[in-house]
């Protein structure tokens, strides 16, 4: 088996440990998230989560994206032999953490003021999530420099792993203990987490990063490091911190209580569409390496063959949903039962996604990088309109078909652009391929 693999052997192992690392650190999520439902009222577990949504994509704004373009930048670098280059990244990248937290910081905390300013413990639950946002950023831009120097587990899994670990396990504790923790607590465990993130991370990674130290750092590349990450900066926040946005949208319209009860809703829903992009993950290396090789039959039989596997997951995944979702949110509480409309709705952000196909990974697999942010701006945009008009009509309900109509233009136009400007289509359509190839094989 592994002389079969050759050289992906070590590529095969390290995506499978990741996968089930993901696996791991959803199903931890979903049980601090439960958790919290039945420790917190509605209200108090809003502004948890608002709290968490806005450190979150603090983080990103402090480093200005930099981190995006380690792949490019560092790899091609290293190539060269340019450690003083790839010290300058590094290098930059930490110091816009700096430079720009105080500016973000008081972003953060204004944004919380406005609907948790009159509460006793506003002060500490600003001051937790304000302190996340370095943690956070560190540990995203840390794994993202350790996977392009090629140390992908000891830069991802402590991120991936911290926080979930330590958020189940301090209310696990808490639970026990039969204390009843405040807002601010169960935030300033989420900066702890966070803290032994970038911890893990320093120290597995000191010996690779051991050149950050030796010579002097060549920052002359600045301008074309900040401009690939302003291109890359909506993707980032339309995919890995989504979830982060949808929750900072509504908690501009939406009460708290309101915003508890759409973030439940979503994170069930989010562990379908959690399977789909690990489908995509798994498949979207070999349809690069078939477009780049010039080789339309694999790559089409590879984008079939994924919608396949992703259409069987889907199914069985909105079964659960509609089977046990309702009884989900009845465990947590009466408070919860009015979040199955929002569930239900919300369905339909892994259907679109699963019928548009991965049309982002083939635009980025082109090099039509432009076309990429394109689709994700529009639907970023769309998805801060719609959220907002839906949520003051129609409450919990309308916010989640704002969620649906933002992260669904963002794939049907990714996938509109892909057939536009790369030629390849990537929506259910592409099943007539398996079709074809068996119609020839008679």
């Amino acid at each position: 088996m592994a002389r079969a693999l050759g050289s992906d052997a070590g590529g095969l192992v390290d995506s499978l440990l990741l996968i089930t690392a993901r696996i791991g650190a959803n199903l931890l999520a979903l049980a601090w998230i439960f958790m919290m439902a039945r420790l917190l009222v509605p209200d108090e577990a809003g502004r948890v989560f608002q709290a968490m949504a806005l450190a979150q994509l603090g983080s990103a704004l402090v480093t200005a994206n930099l981190e995006s373009g380690s792949m490019r930048f560092l790899v091609t670098a290293e190539a060269a032999g340019r450690a003083d280059v790839m010290r300058g990244f590094i290098r930059l990248n930490r110091l816009l953490v700096g430079a720009l937290l105080v500016p973000v910081a008081a972003l953060v905390a204004v944004l919380l003021w406005r609907k948790n300013g009159g509460a006793a413990d506003f002060l500490p639950l600003a001051l937790s999530a304000v302190a996340a946002v370095p943690m956070i950023a560190l540990a995203r831009m840390t794994s993202r420099h350790a996977a392009a120097l090629g140390a992908i587990r000891p830069g991802l899994l402590p991120r991936l792993l911290a926080g979930p670990l330590v958020l189940t396990i301090g209310l696990v504790a808490l639970h026990l203990g039969g204390a009843k923790p405040a807002a601010w607590h169960i935030v300033a465990l989420f900066t702890l987490s966070e803290i032994i993130a970038a911890a893990l991370q320093q120290y597995l990674l000191r010996r690779r990063f051991a050149f950050m130290a030796q010579g002097p750092a060549d920052m002359s590349g600045w301008r074309d490091w900040a401009r690939q990450g302003a291109w890359l900066a909506p993707g980032l926040a339309m995919s890995e911190y989504r979830k982060s946005l949808l929750i900072a949208l509504a908690a501009l319209v939406l009460a708290p209580g309101d915003v508890s009860r759409l973030a439940i809703a979503f994170s069930i829903i989010n562990f379908i569409s959690f399977g789909v992009v690990a489908v995509d993950v798994a498949f979207m290396p070999r349809i690069a390496r078939a477009m780049a090789s010039g080789d339309a039959v694999r790559r089409d039989h590879l984008l079939a063959l994924s919608m396949v596997i992703k259409l069987a997951g889907l199914a069985l995944g909105a079964a659960l949903v509609w089977a046990l979702g309702p009884l989900v949110l009845a465990l947590l509480g009466p408070e919860y039962v009015s979040a199955e409309g929002a569930m239900m709705i919300m369905l339909l952000i892994p259907v679109l996604s699963v019928l548009a196909g991965p049309g982002a990974g083939i635009l980025m697999a082109a090099g039509l990088g432009r076309l990429d942010f394109a689709s994700n701006l529009a639907g970023g945009v769309t998805l801060a309109l719609a959220m907002w008009l839906g949520g003051r009509l129609g409450g919990v309900d309308g916010a989640a078909w704002g969620a649906v109509a933002g992260l669904g233009v963002t794939v049907l136009l990714a996938a509109l652009l892909s057939r536009r400007g790369a030629g390849i289509g990537t929506t259910i359509a592409c099943l007539r391929h398996l079709r074809q190839q068996g119609e020839a094989a008679k």
